[in-house]
């Protein structure tokens, strides 16, 4: 059975940059490491996608019931659903051949996201996919897989990732693989208002650039993603490539666009997310 949803949308999961891009600069504004801009483009599109996922989910009574939930509606994607065999829904997102979305961000193509709900145990899973999904000319494709279950009365969900990213203008293919950790560590006892949730993100991922260079990433102190701000207020990423570590500072929790990357020579350069 496949029915059309009324689409709704929570603007404030995460803000991309208008290129879904990061440039790392010195203090002449020149770039410094495509690498290191990589991975924080990537960590932009997952948090992205998980927020889309997590828009799907609470508009279709997985977190709380659809007809309670205040949203406002998105003004250019539809999202259509289908109940499979084994009693799990797919549901399609779909931008079409264009959509710019509230935060500006150029929209293209397909995401689905196939959600297995287990009631006994209260598990929800999660597989997403892509089919020609672009956002603002990077084209996305690969499997993020979500598990999100309610341990000591925190919703935590755990993301494995597999994806690449083909950059525009011949600009190679990121590769990144990870796991990652994510608890709700405020908003909980609202669900109906997700401009007030607070998420703490832990985990590891390895990224792997056009030229076959290879970044491991480990977060050090958790990454926080404050949904009233849009972008990452604060945590700490350890990077390593060539034998080479780099820490990424996304600061002490100030809403805004600036993080610190200091290089293994303890030069500092600022980072615009």
């Amino acid at each position: 059975m496949k029915t059309t949803i009324k689409l709704l949308a929570i603007t404030a999961f995460m803000a991309i940059s208008c290129n879904s891009d990061s440039d790392v600069t010195n203090n002449n504004g020149n770039n410094q490491d495509t690498s290191i801009s990589a991975d924080v483009k990537a960590q932009i599109i997952e948090e992205d996608v998980d927020g889309i996922k997590e828009e799907v989910l609470s508009a279709n009574g997985y977190y709380a019931s659809k007809n309670e939930l205040q949203l406002p509606p998105s003004n250019c994607r539809t999202i259509t659903q289908e109940t499979l065999t084994d009693g799990g829904k797919k549901f399609k997102v779909d931008y079409g051949t264009g959509c710019i979305d509230t935060q500006g961000n150029n929209r293209t193509g397909i995401i689905y996201i196939v959600v297995h709900n287990n009631t006994t145990t209260g598990i929800i899973n999660a597989a997403i996919t892509f089919d020609n999904y672009y956002i603002n000319s990077n084209k996305v494709e690969g499997t993020i897989d979500v598990t999100r279950q309610v341990i000591d009365n925190i919703p935590t969900h755990t993301r494995n990732t597999d994806i690449s990213i083909i950059q525009p203008a011949n600009g190679g293919t990121i590769h990144r693989t990870g796991d990652f950790t994510i608890e709700k560590i405020a908003g909980a006892s609202t669900p109906l208002v997700f401009t007030d949730d607070v998420f703490s993100i832990d985990g590891t991922a390895t990224t792997t650039m056009a030229n076959g260079t290879l970044l491991q990433m480990e977060i050090t102190e958790p990454l926080i993603r404050d949904l009233s701000c849009g972008n990452i207020t604060k945590g700490k990423k350890t990077l390593v490539r060539n034998l080479q570590t780099y820490i990424l500072n996304y600061g002490s929790g100030a809403c805004d666009n600036v993080a610190i990357l200091t290089l293994p020579d303890g030069t500092q350069l600022t980072i615009n997310i």
